[in-house]
Formats: C-alpha cells, sequence, structure tokens
C-alpha cells in the first residue's frame, strides 16, 4: 500500500536550512518550499537580520561559511531548522569541480584547455593521477586553495554543532539523496520529496550520488586527507575507519570533464 504523504499545504511555517556549500542546501530548499507551497524564499544571504524574517511562510538557506555570531539569537525566530551535512571528501570532489565556475572568468582559452585536459586524463585513469595533482593544479591555475578551504571547513562545521547543534535536526546527505526521508518528515511534520532544482541553479546538480571520492581518490589521497577527516568524521557519525577505495577503470564523463566544460560554457570568456 502506497504510504499517504502528508501535504504542509499552505501551512505558515518558518524553516532555516543550513550547511556547507555543496552539502544539498539547494535541492533541500526546492524539497521544502515545494511541500510548503509558495513560501517566502531567503537565498544564501550574507547577513540574516530580523526585517528578513517578516513573512509568516519563509524558507532560509544559509551557507555555513555566512553564518554570523549574532544570527544565533534568531533562531527561536524559526519554527523549524536543518542542518545538512555532507561526508567532506564528497564535498570536496564537487567543489573542485564546481569551483570551475567560480573561477571561470580569471581564466583564459588556454587555461581553460589545459584544465579540461587534466580532467580528460583522471576521468580515463582515475588511478593513474592522485586527486592532490588534481588540486594542485587547479590552484596554479586559478590560486584557489581548495585544501585550506577544506581544513576551514569542518572546523566551522564542528564549531557551529558545538555552539548551536542542538537547535537542529541534522539531515545527511546521503540520506536525502536515497530518499530516506522519514526522519526529517516527522521532525518537521509533514512529508517532503526530491527537490527538483529550478533552469538558473541547475549548474548546482551534477551527480547526485553520494561515495564519489572513492572513485577519485588514490591511495596517496588516503593518506592525505585521513588525518585530517577522521576527527569530524567520528562527531559526525561517519565510519573513520571506511576509506575503501572502489578504483574503477574510469570515470563518468558527464559528471567530470563534461560538466566542467558546460560550466567554462556558462561563463565566456571577455574579450
Amino acid at each position: 500500500m502506497a504510504q499517504r504523504v502528508r501535504d504542509a499545504g499552505t501551512a505558515l511555517m518558518r524553516v532555516l536550512i543550513v550547511g556547507e556549500g555543496k552539502s544539498g542546501t539547494t535541492a533541500l530548499l526546492r524539497s521544502v518550499s515545494s511541500a510548503l507551497g509558495s513560501p517566502a524564499e531567503l537565498f544564501e544571504p550574507v547577513r540574516m537580520t530580523e526585517d528578513d524574517l517578516g513573512p509568516s511562510s519563509l524558507v532560509v538557506k544559509k551557507l555555513l561559511l555566512n553564518w554570523k555570531a549574532n544570527e544565533n539569537e534568531l533562531l527561536d525566530r524559526f519554527d523549524k531548522r536543518i542542518s545538512i551535512v555532507r561526508d567532506p571528501r564528497d564535498r570536496l570532489v564537487s567543489h573542485l569541480l564546481y569551483d570551475s565556475y567560480n573561477k571561470a572568468e580569471l581564466l583564459d582559452a588556454d587555461q581553460r584547455e589545459k584544465w579540461l585536459n587534466l580532467l580528460s586524463r583522471k576521468t580515463r585513469n582515475p588511478a593513474g593521477m592522485p586527486f592532490v595533482r588534481l588540486i594542485n593544479a587547479w590552484w596554479r591555475l586559478s590560486r584557489s586553495d581548495l585544501m585550506s578551504h577544506y581544513v576551514r571547513s569542518l572546523d566551522r562545521s564542528t564549531g557551529f554543532n558545538r555552539r548551536v547543534g542542538e537547535h537542529f535536526h541534522v539531515l545527511t546527505y546521503e540520506d536525502y539523496v536515497d530518499g530516506n526521508f522519514s526522519e526529517v518528515n516527522r521532525y518537521l511534520g509533514f512529508d517532503i520529496r526530491p527537490g527538483v532544482v529550478r533552469p538558473t541553479e541547475s549548474r548546482v546538480s551534477r551527480s547526485n550520488t553520494h561515495g564519489e571520492w572513492r572513485k577519485w581518490f588514490t591511495d596517496i589521497d588516503v593518506e592525505v586527507f585521513r588525518p585530517m577527516t577522521h576527527e569530524w568524521q567520528r562527531q559526525n557519525g561517519y565510519d573513520h575507519k571506511d576509506w575503501d577505495l572502489s578504483e574503477p577503470d574510469s570515470l563518468d564523463p558527464a559528471t567530470t570533464v563534461d560538466y566542467v566544460r558546460s560550466l567554462f560554457d556558462r561563463r565566456p570568456i571577455s574579450l
């Protein structure tokens, strides 16, 4: 028998969604907004104030990167608060690829082609190129320091949980993409479905899976990332002993080099 969906209908509710970038915040925003009908939305505000929270039906998506200490005082203005977390190794893979969009305007045609060629080589022979080599190559091309960003994101997440984590329901990205909504639905009091991102947001949607780091990482990468990641894994319910790699013969071009090429196409080189 099909399970009856509890419809939020026109419920008046303020919902706060927080998370690191590339953790599924946009998809979750679409899921919650769709269930609520037509709420007002506040999308990634740099600063959130009391004046922003006027609508009685509102969904706010806030990145932890921009969370301010004084915003803790606004938590009780929300009826429901969800923190979505994702395996940071998967976030790092997604961040590296999506950063091609963020930094596209800094790259000339030769630099873009060099980056696409490196990704093509990784796609054809994943084991032949450590992930850290891609990170280093991207730094040389764009001056984007993803290693430092990775460490800061782990520290930021840990600090946020320590200060205000008790006020949030935690949803893992892995549960979200697998459709395991029972606990978050119980918390919300209505049922959500997988979110459909808007055409203007489609660039943020790539594989919609999890565990991709196992395909991208090599033994060298495990040695690099395990020491800086294992404590976060322990604190957030991820198996800190699980560093098994899948070692595929190739990666899917649609979610790797072709995806990055599409991001470059969205930001053509200025003449």
